[in-house]
This record gives structure tokens, sequence and C-alpha cells, in this order.
């Protein structure tokens, strides 16, 4: 593509629209400037536009690596319905159509490819890197790499080693919605950020009504709620209980709904999203399962049941609401037992040394793994069973293997319909002898060996309906040969499963090593994330200016719409509004980017008042539209 083009004709053309958001512009050419970049995007903020308009821009091929499939969906689909030629590669898809992409990849068809960590860091795909004319690396939710972030992928923390593979000063951008300095930190020094450009994005926005109302029935006041208005809603509970009794109370009430989370099959989720999105139903119960990669432009009201157990999760998840730009609500039902429940449930993520072993053995007994043995190797994994069979409570267990995997002994996927692989674990030539004295398996093996090129070096997907076919054996018989083959050390095979998969990062220790340290100072963040959240609840100012200081240290105003901003401003008197404009201009300003931030049931006041100040001489407008005082 031309260089000659400019950013905001990629925006027009592609996107329709005739300027950027306040602050995508600098990120967009921060990155066309060759510059790695870390930019902070609230929920709603535009981020894919920061990065898919230089990728366009820059030519050849942008790389994206995003940790979950619905993300990297969303966005291809976004991007083909703009004619921009886009693909990703997901753990459903066979070895024959994975090569297909990356045969198409190599000849210059996609503009954007997305993965996730785990394969971009697969040898078979670092194979293709050198040839792939990459001039962009994104890595989006960048903060996964903070072993101290609940989103924690330790595949994440090995991407910098692509970088190796790529055209000397390809620049890698990063992105996140929000993150804490020290999260922050991790990000620089995970990625290996050179010399890097720092972007925040705006934090407030102005068409978001926050209330946090103390309930003792919270069922009522969300009834009363969804019953005297109207449009789409989201109800965030904590619980998968409780989101699934709340979502069947709310139908008996005559309100449509479904609820989700987490412990739903893979169908069932996609399809309840899909009515959701498609407004069959009018409100979505979920746990915090929900969220990610669901870009809903009108949703007006976001529900939370109880408190968030983190400022920043709290933010993105009542950032769903009014992304149309649109009056919506972001309300917090909170009461003085959540705050005792939610310490109690910090304390339960971080269990004592003893149950950490104990969760630990059991695990590694359940799978099968020897001592010294199982490094690399990929299991699924149903803890429930597993706890169900050692007599260890489920919570118990499921806490201890994550905190198992911030130790960096284990990884867990997320739980998807992961298709069967095969890799051989003998060489050529032990294939080959096996077959000459147990004939049974020839036609089997003859099949794997000459029908799936690169077997021996990685795993490679399998039908096991086609396998079956071609061998011709029954699916049953298929089975046996299998399991037998898998029991003599012939192949490794996974077969098919929508179980989270556990991989072991360094084989079985008889007496693992646990750093209780880290533990307990992952346990005192916790607690201080929540303590910001009860701040915000019994805060008693602005509740969207609480937001902006919260993540920029800047102050931004009052809001005039917030319940705690309603209780002492009825309606802005005129004067108000004067010295509330001259409080935000503290330094020069684009007149659009000033105004875009006026609050919105008052956005007429406000630029009223504005040309008032501008009549008397009070704020000075430049020719190139910038205001100062």
């Amino acid at each position: 593509m031309s260089v000659q083009i400019t950013p905001e004709e990629i925006l027009q053309k592609h996107w329709g629209f005739d300027r950027f958001r306040d602050g995508q512009r600098n990120i967009i050419q921060s990155i066309v400037d060759g510059n790695d970049t870390l930019a902070l995007l609230p929920t709603g903020g535009g981020k894919s536009i920061c990065f898919q308009v230089p990728g366009l821009l820059l030519g050849g091929l942008t790389l994206v690596v995003s940790p979950l499939i619905a993300l990297m969906k969303d966005q291809v689909d976004g991007l083909k319905q703009r004619n921009i030629s886009a693909n990703f590669i997901h753990s459903a898809l066979t070895w024959k159509e994975i090569k297909g992409i990356m045969e198409n990849a190599l000849k210059g068809h996609y503009s954007f490819l997305y993965v996730s960590p785990e394969r971009l860091l697969s040898q078979n795909f670092t194979e293709y890197l050198p040839n792939l004319k990459i001039k962009l690396l994104v890595v989006d939710e960048a903060h996964c790499i903070s072993s101290w972030g609940s989103d924690f992928r330790p595949s994440f923390k090995e991407i910098y080693k692509v970088r190796e593979f790529l055209p000397l000063k390809t620049p890698v951008a990063a992105f996140t919605a929000s993150a804490p300095d020290w999260i922050q930190e991790d990000i620089i020094s995970g990625l290996q950020l050179n010399n890097h450009q720092k972007f925040q994005g705006e934090f407030g926005r102005n068409n978001l009504v926050f209330q946090a109302l103390y309930a003792e029935n919270k069922r009522d006041l969300l009834l009363h709620a969804l019953k005297h208005t109207t449009g789409c809603s989201i109800v965030f509970g904590s619980t998968r209980k409780e989101v699934q009794d709340c979502a069947q109370w709310l139908a008996e009430e005559g309100i449509s709904s479904h609820f989700y989370h987490g412990g739903l099959g893979s169908e069932e989720r996609t399809r309840k999203q899909t009515e959701w999105m498609q407004n069959k139903v009018r409100v979505m119960v979920c746990t915090n399962a929900f969220g990610m990669g669901v870009d809903k432009p009108d949703v007006r009201y976001v529900f939370h049941l109880s408190p968030s157990t983190t400022p920043e999760d709290y933010y993105q998840e009542a950032g769903r609401a009014g992304r149309d730009g649109n009056k919506s609500f972001c309300i917090l039902f909170y009461n003085s037992s959540d705050w005792l429940k939610s310490k109690e449930f910090i304390e339960q993520q971080h269990p004592p040394i003893e149950t950490l072993k104990q969760c630990y053995h059991a695990v590694m007994n359940s799978l099968g793994i020897a001592p010294g043995n199982g490094q690399d190797s990929v299991n699924a994994i149903d803890w429930t069973l597993i706890a169900e069979k050692y007599k260890i409570s489920v919570s118990q267990m499921f806490f201890s293997i994550k905190i198992i995997e911030k130790l960096k002994l284990w990884h867990l996927s997320e739980g998807f319909i992961s298709p069967s692989k095969i890799k051989m674990q003998m060489d050529y030539s032990e294939v080959y002898d096996f077959k000459i004295r147990y004939e049974k398996f020839d036609a089997l093996l003859d099949v794997l060996m000459r029908g799936f090129g690169g077997i021996f070096e990685h795993f490679t997907t399998v039908i096991e309906p086609q396998l079956a076919r071609k061998a011709g054996l029954t699916d049953e018989e298929l089975t046996k040969q299998l399991g037998v083959l898998q029991k003599a050390a012939v192949i490794d095979y996974i077969p098919r499963s929508n179980l989270p998969m556990l991989t072991l990062l360094e084989p079985r220790s008889m007496y693992p090593s646990f750093d209780m340290k880290v533990v307990e100072a992952l346990k005192k963040r916790r607690l201080e994330a929540l303590a910001k959240m009860q701040d915000y609840s019994q805060n008693k100012g602005c509740r969207s200016n609480f937001w902006v200081q919260y993540f920029t240290g800047k102050p931004s105003g009052n809001c005039f719409t917030c319940d705690n901003c309603k209780k002492k401003f009825a309606k802005p008197q005129p004067s108000r509004i004067q010295k509330e404009i001259l409080e935000r201009l503290s330094q020069s300003a684009d007149f659009f980017e000033f105004t875009q931030n006026f609050p919105l049931e008052f956005k007429s006041d406000f630029l009223e008042q504005l040309n008032k100040l501008l009549d008397e001489g009070k704020i000075q407008k430049s020719a190139d539209n910038q205001l100062s005082l």
C-alpha cells in the first residue's frame, strides 16, 4: 500500500469515520514511525483500530498474538466485513487447514494473521516466520504476561523470543485495557520493548452513569430496575450457582434472560451468546467468564450483584455498557457482608503449602505421571473428578491448580473443543520394525506415516472416523488400536476433548518446591485491590472522576450524572458549568477532544457556557482549534 495514504484516509475508507478518537492518532503514528509501543486503552476505547490502521499503512503482514479464540474470531470477522484480508489459527483446525492458511500467508494473501501465544512459539510456526514479510507484531491483552494478574498465561512470557525471526527493527505494539504500574513494568520487560513509547487513553466515558447502591436485598432492586427500564442488559454474579438461579428467577418474573458461565459446554455458550447478541433475549446473567471478545454496542445497563475483586476487573466489565456512545448505566450493588466474603474468597485462593502438595500429587497420580517424567506433556484434566477421587474440595483443587500455575510448574489452558492429536514417539525405523512384528497395526501405521506430514516432529490433528475409514477399521477397532499403540509408546495420542488442557512445564517431582513468598505477595496485592473497590463503593465524590484518577492519576472534573453528583447538583447552574470548564482546561487542548468529554446529558449546556467564555475572552481559541486560558 502506498505510503502516501494517510491514517485518516484508511479510517474513512474502511471504517467510515472522519476522525480518530482522542489519543488514537498518536498511538498510530508511533507504530508507523517504527517505535515499540505500549497502549493502555479502556474497554470500548477503539483499541483494535490503533493497530489495524498502522498495519494497513505499513503493508505486508501484521501478526497479532491474542489469548482467546473468541477475541480472534471477533476481530477477524470485523476485518473481513470491512474488506480487509485476515485469518486466524486455532486449535479446532486440522493440520491440513493450518498448512493452507500458512501457505496463503506466504503468498501475501492476508494483511492480518491472528495466533495464540502457544501457536506462535511452536517449532512448526516459527519455521514460517522469516518468510512471512511481517511488518508489525501486535500483542493483544498484554497484561496476560504478568504472573501477578488474574489472566496470567505463561506462554506470553516467551513471546519476546519470536523477535529473532523477524526483520530487524520490526515494531512491537502491546495493548491492554487497564493495568497498574507493576503490570505495565511486567509488560515492558517481558516483551523487551526497546525505547518504547507509552500511551494512556482517556478513561472518562461521558455517556456512562456510575452508581453504587447499598442493598440488603439485591434481587428486588435488580428486578425493579429491569421492570422499569428498557434495553439490553448484563448482570454479573460471583458464582455459577448465583447466575443460574438469578437467570431462572428473572425468567419466572417475565424478564427474558440467559445464564452463562465457564462450566457450560462450548456449543451452549456460543448459542446463548449469539441469541443475546441478536436481541432474542434481553438479559445475560453471567460470571466474569463472559465478556472478553463480546462487542455489543447497545448494552444499556451493566449490573453487578456483588463487587469485583479488583478495580481493573470492575471497570472492564462495566465498560461493556454504552459502546455506541449513548447514555448507559453501570450499577454496583453491595452490602457489608460482600467485603467479608471477598476477603474469605481471597484467602481460599491462596491455599497453604500442605494443600498445594496434596493437590499436586493428586493431579500427577490421576494423569499417571511418574516421578522425573511428564515435562512438556499436554493432558486433558477434569479437576472435579480428581478432587472427588482424592476427597479434596473442588474449590481447593481449582485454586491449588491456579496457584501452582503461577509458580510456573504447569499451565492450564481455557476449556474448548480440542480435536484429537497424534505424534510418533518412535523414530521411523523403530515404527517400521514394530509394523513387521505386529502386522495387525500395519494398516493404521501406514495411514499415519504416509498421510500426515510432520507427524514424527509435532502433534498432528486427526479425525477418528476418517482415520478409521482410511485404515479399514471400525470405530471400535481404531479406539482399541490407538490405545495399544499409546501404551507401547509408539504414539502419543491426545483424544478429542472439551476439557481444559494441563501442560507440564517441568518433570514431576516427589518433593515439589513452592515459593510461598510469591503466594503471600500475590495475596497481599489482591487484598489491596479489594480495599480499593471498597473505597469506590463508599466514595462520596464523583464516581467517573474516581476512575480517571485511579487509572491516570489526573482529575477529570465532575460528571454531573453519577449518583454522588446527582446528590450535589440536581442540574448544574451556568456559573457551576463555567467553573467546571475553566478547571478542566488546565492546559491547551483540541476543541473537538475537549468538548467530547463534556457530560453527555448536559452537553448542550456546557457548549453554551463555553461559547460565553470564548465571547468574554476568558478562553482563547486559535486558528487550529486549540483552546487555552
